[in-house]
């Protein structure tokens, strides 16, 4: 008997149908002559929720956005600091500026008259001439202390009184000074007053303390407290009593 040998055949690839493949790829349709194109995508290839790679980049860039808001917003107050610094020190220029060139100056003093009272309570009465040199600040004296002596031995004393001085005038005050009690008079002091014939002159020492207050455009500056002492000569303490000499001076 013959044996059979198998015969081997190539294999036979799968018949692919036509249209299986056609459905695969994408699908032109519509196409419209103006240049739209619509494409359809499998749904196995559509993608609903993003990647993480996306929700990496859009966290960046949110931080980074973050980071140059709050940036700009210190750099923005940093300016409005520095423009405000500016602006003070620029103020405080050209008030220091005002006050050198329109510093107030001292009010001066003369001695005008120096009258003496004899009776039961003596009574010393001065009138001074006080000159305010300020050309645009008047001063406002307050109530202060005053005491006439002689031979470094007080004698008598008063109050100095409240007054407003407008800028660049003069203004008259009277001095009222009562004799202190249980007081023994110098020498020189008592000749004077009583030694009518023969003048003997007498060198008194005023002492005055007060405050006085700056005022420009209406508006008060500081006080200022003031020690006035002035040195007068007079010929004698009768009725007619001249002024020989006289000279006031500010103590600081």
């Amino acid at each position: 008997m013959e044996e059979r040998t198998p015969s081997f055949s190539s294999p036979q690839s799968p018949k692919v149908d036509p249209n299986q493949n056609q459905l695969c790829k994408p699908q032109l349709e519509n196409i419209n002559n103006n240049g739209t194109y619509v494409i359809q995508v499998p749904r196995d290839q559509v993608y609903r929720v993003p990647p993480p790679e996306n929700a990496r980049i859009a966290e960046k860039f949110q931080k980074t956005t973050a980071k140059v808001g709050r940036k700009r917003q210190c750099w923005i107050y940093a300016r409005i600091v520095m423009y405000i610094g500016i602006v003070l020190c620029i103020g405080c220029l050209l008030i220091g500026f005002y006050i050198m060139l329109n510093k107030p100056k001292d009010p001066r003093f003369v001695i005008q008259q120096f009258s003496f009272q004899n009776g039961t309570n003596p009574i010393y009465n001065i009138t001074l001439q006080v000159h305010n040199p300020n050309s645009k600040a008047g001063i406002l004296y307050k109530e202060g202390q005053i005491s006439l002596s002689a031979k470094q031995q007080e004698i008598a004393s008063g109050a100095f009184p409240t007054v407003f001085q407008e800028h660049c005038s003069s203004t008259t005050m009277t001095l009222e000074l009562k004799e202190l009690k249980d007081n023994s008079l110098p020498k020189e002091v008592q000749e004077s007053v009583t030694n009518v014939n023969k003048k003997a002159h007498v060198t008194f020492s005023l002492t005055m303390q007060f405050h006085a207050g700056i005022t420009t455009w209406q508006l008060r500056g500081g006080k200022k407290k003031y020690h006035i002492l002035c040195q007068v000569t007079v010929d004698s303490l009768t009725e007619d009593t001249n002024i020989l000499s006289q000279d006031c001076q500010t103590l600081l």
